[in-house]
C-alpha cells in the first residue's frame, strides 16, 4: 500500500511539473534561509559553552546607573572576597588588568626590540577551574604561582618569538625585570567572551584594590539575592557612600556574551535580539513557503477532483486519502530539504563573511535528528490541510469538478504572505534610513582621513610632547597630529570633577579626554571660542608651576594645566555666553589640579548614537590610562607608503615594533555594526519573502486563468480588450493586497518605533515608506498577475471554447 502511495505521488509531480518545480523552489529556500539562520543561532547560543561548571559560575557586575554607562563588569577584589567564605560558594577567580593597576607594564623588550603585550591579566593558580584552556608547553599552574613567570598564548608565542616551542623558557625584559616563559597554552575559541594572550601571578591578598573580572563558582541552590545585597552591603561600607544606586548583580557565565556591551569588556559582545529576530524571519519565511505549498495544493485539488472521486468510489477510506496528500508532502520537504542543503553548503562561505563568524555545517546525531524534525513537521504543516480538505469534500461536489473548499484559506494565506512582505520592506527601508543618519551625524569631530596608532606607552607620550611627533609632522601627506587616551568612536574611561569660580560643581560623572597639542586640529573639533592647545604656549601642558623654584607638590602647591570644556560643560556650570568661560580657572576636586580654561568647542558625541551628548573636557597633557594612541590628520595621503614609514619611525624610537593601525572612519562604521547587521539581514529576509510571495501567487494566478479561461473567452468575444481582462484577474489579488496594507503598516510602524527609541538621535518616520512599499507589493501582485493573465487573455477564443 505504502509503495502505491508514493508511486502515485512521483506521478502526480510527474504530471503537474510546474507547480512541483515551484513548491519545491519555495520550500527549499525557506529551508535553507532558516538553516543557515540556526547555524548562526548555534554559534552565537554555544558561547562558554566549554567551560568546566559554567551552569554554576557567574561574573559580578556592578550596575552603577550613571548616564552613559553600561553595567560595569568590574568589582575590587577585597569587595568579593567578603563573600568567598560563603557556604554557597565554592571557589572565586580574579582577572586582573594589571596593567592599569601600574603592577605590570605590557611593553616588552625581547631581543632589544619593543612590543606591547597584547591582552595580559593577572590572574591566580586556580584559572583552569573557571576557563577551559589545553597547554601545549610548561605548567600553566606553576606559571601561575610563581613570581616572574609569565603565561603566553600560542599566537602571542608564536609573534614574538616565532613559535610557541621556542618561546618555551624564553626571557623576555619587562621594564628594568627579567620575565621567564613558564606556560604556552593553545588561543581560546571564538566563542568565548574571554580574550587574553598574556597571564601573570598577582596575590590578590596582597594587592586587593584593583578593579577586576570576579568570577564566583556558586553551590546548587546558592542565594543569589543574597549574595548581591551582601556585595552591595560592602561597598557601600567601604566607600562610605550614602544612598547609593549602586547594585551587584551576578551574571551567568553562558549570558556574560550578550551583556557585554561595556567599555570595560574582554571584547565585544553579541546581540540577543539579532538573534531572535533572525530566528523569528527565519520562522516566517518557512511559514511563508508553506503557505505557498498550501495554496497551490488545494488549488491543484480541482484538477485532480475526478481522480479523488474515483478513489473514494473505489472505496478508499478518509485515512488513506490523508496518507496519500501526507506522504506527497513529505516526498516534496524532502526534495526540497536535498535542494536547500546544497544551497547552503554553496552560501555558507560567504554567510559567515557576512556574519564575521566561523560557521560550519557539522553532522552528528543532534543535527540529523533536528533536520528530521523539521522535515517532518514541515510535511505535516504543509500537507495537512490539502488531506483533510480531501477527505471532507463531498463526492458530488469533486464529480461535477465544482469544488469550493479552501477559498478563505487561500485568500488568508496570500494575505499573510503580502502583509510579511510589506513590513519587511518598511522595515528595511526605516533601518536604511536611520542607519545613513547615524552615518552622516555630526559627531563635533570629524572621522574622515584620520589614521589612528593603538595602544602606545602613556609614560612615554603624556611626559612631554614626544619628538617622533615632530618627524611624523614632516611626513608627505601628513597635516597633524596629536595624543589621546580616548577612542572617540568607543568610550571615555576618564573623569575629572572641577569646581567652577561661581561654585558650580557636577553631580554626575564628569567625562575628561587626555589629548596632546593640537587636539582641536588634527581631532576636527569647531571651535567656539578662545585657542586650541598649542607649543607656542609650553604652559598648557600638565606641570608644576613652582617645579624649578624646587617646592615640592602638595596641597599648597597644586599642578596646573591647559583644558578645553564642551559647549554643554559651560552651560552645564551656567554660562550661556562661551566668551566668558575662556580664561576661567578651575579647581579639581579629587585631584591637586588647577586648569584653565583655554578654548570652548562645540558639544561631541563619543561612541554610539544611543549614547547621550555629554559634558566633556579636554585634558593637555593629562591622563592615568596606560596606553595613549596617536590620531594623525592626513590629506591625500598613500596610506600603504605612510604606513611604511610610521612603523619604521615607531621602531626607531623604541615606541613599538608591532604597531596596530586604523582608520578612524572604519571605527566608527563598527559602532553601528549591529544596525548594520539588523538592516542587511531584513534585507535579504525582505527579498526572500517577496521572491517566495511572488512564487505562491504565479502557482495562484495561473490557477486563476485556467478557472476562468472560459469566461475571458466569452469577454474577448464580447470585444473586451486585453488589458481590462488582465485587470480583471488581477483586481481580485489587489483587494488583498490592500487588506494585507491595512493589516501589515500599522504592524510595522509600531515595531519601528519601538526601535528608534533606543537611540537619542533618530529620524522621523515618513509616511511616503508605508505608501511605497504597498505600492512595490501591489506592483509584484499586478506584474506577476498580468504575465499569466496576458497570456490567457491572448489565447484565440476559438482554441478555449471547443469542447473537443
Amino acid at each position: 500500500m505504502l509503495i502505491s502511495h508514493v508511486t502515485t505521488a512521483f506521478r502526480v509531480f510527474k504530471q503537474h511539473k510546474l507547480y512541483s518545480l515551484l513548491n519545491v523552489l519555495g520550500l527549499s529556500i525557506g529551508l535553507a534561509a532558516a538553516l543557515l539562520v540556526a547555524l548562526f543561532a548555534e554559534y552565537e547560543l554555544s558561547f562558554d559553552e566549554m567551560q568546566p561548571d559554567h551552569q554554576q559560575v557567574y561574573r559580578l557586575h556592578v550596575d552603577v546607573k550613571v548616564p552613559g554607562l553600561e553595567e560595569i563588569p568590574l568589582t575590587v577584589v577585597s569587595i568579593a572576597q567578603t563573600v568567598s567564605l560563603r557556604s554557597d560558594v565554592s571557589d572565586l577567580l580574579v582577572l586582573a588588568d594589571v596593567v592599569d593597576s601600574d603592577l605590570f607594564t605590557d611593553h616588552i623588550k625581547v631581543a632589544g626590540q619593543v612590543f606591547k603585550l597584547r591582552n595580559v591579566y593577572g590572574t591566580s593558580a586556580n584559572l583552569r577551574d573557571f576557563i577551559h584552556l589545553d597547554v601545549m608547553a610548561g605548567n600553566l599552574e606553576q606559571a601561575l604561582s610563581e613570581p616572574n613567570q609569565i603565561a603566553l598564548s600560542d599566537s602571542e608565542a608564536t609573534r614574538l618569538f616565532g613559535s610557541a616551542s621556542k618561546a618555551f623558557e624564553q626571557t623576555l625584559l619587562m621594564g628594568e625585570q627579567s620575565i621567564t616563559v613558564g606556560a604556552v597554552f593553545d588561543d581560546l575559541p571564538d566563542n568565548s567572551h574571554f580574550l587574553f594572550h598574556a597571564l601573570v601571578s598577582v596575590d590578590f591578598t596582597e594587592h586587593n584594590d584593583i578593579s577586576s573580572y570576579v568570577y564566583l563558582k556558586t553551590q546548587q541552590g546558592a542565594d543569589l539575592k543574597d549574595i548581591e545585597k551582601q556585595l552591595a552591603s560592602r561597598l557601600i561600607e567601604k566607600y562610605q557612600l550614602k544612598n547609593s544606586q549602586l547594585e551587584y548583580r551576578l551574571v551567568p557565565m553562558r549570558e556574560v556574551y550578550f551583556k557585554a556591551h561595556s567599555p570595560f569588556e574582554f571584547k565585544p559582545g553579541g546581540s540577543d535580539f539579532l538573534v531572535n529576530l533572525s530566528l523569528i524571519l527565519s520562522g516566517l519565511l518557512l511559514a511563508i513557503a508553506a503557505a505557498n505549498y498550501i495554496n497551490i495544493a488545494v488549488s491543484q485539488l480541482l484538477y485532480r477532483s475526478k481522480e479523488i472521486a474515483m478513489r473514494k468510489t473505489l472505496g478508499a477510506s478518509k485515512q488513506q486519502l490523508i496518507l496519500q496528500f501526507l506522504l506527497e508532502a513529505l516526498l516534496m520537504v524532502t526534495l526540497a530539504t536535498v535542494l536547500a542543503l546544497c544551497w547552503v553548503e554553496m552560501l555558507l562561505p560567504s554567510f559567515s563573511g557576512f556574519a564575521n563568524r566561523p560557521l560550519q555545517l557539522v553532522w552528528g546525531w543532534s543535527q540529523l535528528v533536528a533536520v528530521l524534525g523539521v522535515v517532518f513537521l514541515l510535511a505535516f504543516i504543509s500537507g495537512a490541510y490539502p488531506a483533510f480538505c480531501v477527505a471532507r469534500a463531498p463526492l458530488k461536489s469533486l464529480l461535477a469538478g465544482q469544488l469550493q473548499t479552501g477559498q478563505v484559506v487561500r485568500k488568508g494565506l496570500l494575505v499573510f504572505q503580502a502583509a510579511m512582505a510589506m513590513a519587511l520592506i518598511v522595515c528595511t527601508m526605516v533601518s536604511l534610513q536611520q542607519l545613513t543618519f547615524l552615518q552622516n551625524l555630526s559627531l563635533g569631530y570629524d572621522a574622515t582621513d584620520r589614521i589612528v596608532i593603538h595602544d602606545l606607552s602613556s609614560k612615554q607620550l603624556m611626559e612631554k610632547e614626544h619628538a617622533i611627533l615632530n618627524e611624523i609632522r614632516a611626513l608627505p601627506g601628513v597635516v597633524q597630529i596629536t595624543t589621546t587616551d580616548t577612542d572617540l568612536t568607543d568610550s571615555i574611561l576618564e573623569s575629572f570633577y572641577f569646581r567652577w569660580p561661581n561654585g558650580y560643581e557636577e553631580s554626575e560623572l564628569p567625562p575628561t579626554i587626555g589629548t596632546g597639542f593640537h587636539a582641536v586640529e588634527t581631532l576636527g573639533l569647531t571651535l567656539l571660542a578662545g585657542r586650541d592647545f598649542s607649543p607656542q604656549f609650553q604652559s598648557d601642558w600638565l606641570h608644576s608651576p613652582n617645579e624649578h623654584a624646587g617646592a615640592q607638590q602638595g596641597e599648597d602647591n597644586p599642578q596646573a594645566m591647559a583644558i578645553l570644556v564642551t559647549e554643554q560643560m559651560a552651560k552645564r556650570a551656567g554660562y550661556d555666553n562661551v566668551d566668558e568661560v575662556v580664561g576661567l580657572q578651575v579647581q579639581g576636586l579629587y585631584r591637586n589640579i588647577n586648569a584653565t580654561i583655554v578654548g570652548v568647542v562645540k558639544d561631541i558625541k563619543v561612541g554610539s548614537a544611543k549614547d547621550d551628548w555629554l559634558p566633556v573636557s579636554f585634558s593637555a597633557g593629562y591622563s592615568s590610562q596606560s596606553t595613549v594612541r596617536l590620531v594623525i590628520r592626513t590629506e591625500q595621503a598613500n596610506f600603504p607608503q605612510l604606513f611604511n614609514q610610521l612603523r619604521q619611525l615607531l621602531k626607531q624610537f623604541n615606541l613599538t615594533a608591532d604597531p596596530q593601525f586604523s582608520l578612524m572612519q572604519q571605527d566608527l562604521a563598527k559602532v553601528y555594526r549591529v544596525e548594520h547587521d539588523l538592516f542587511v539581514l531584513i534585507r535579504n529576509f525582505s527579498v526572500l519573502a517577496m521572491f517566495l510571495s511572488c512564487l505562491g501567487l504565479f502557482g495562484l494566478a495561473a490557477f486563476a486563468a485556467k478557472r476562468q479561461q472560459k469566461q475571458l473567452a466569452i469577454r474577448k468575444v464580447l470585444g473586451a480588450t486585453r488589458l481590462s481582462l488582465v485587470n480583471l484577474l488581477a483586481r481580485e489579488f489587489l483587494i488583498m493586497v490592500f487588506a494585507a496594507a491595512v493589516i501589515a503598516l500599522p504592524l510595522a510602524y509600531w515595531l519601528m518605533d519601538n526601535w528608534l527609541q533606543g537611540f537619542n538621535d533618530r529620524i522621523e518616520q515618513a509616511i511616503w515608506v508605508y505608501g511605497a512599499a504597498a505600492l512595490v507589493v501591489a506592483l509584484f501582485t499586478w506584474l506577476t498577475v498580468a504575465s499569466l493573465a496576458f497570456k490567457a487573455a491572448s489565447t484565440r477564443p476559438s482554441l478555449t471554447l471547443r469542447y473537443e
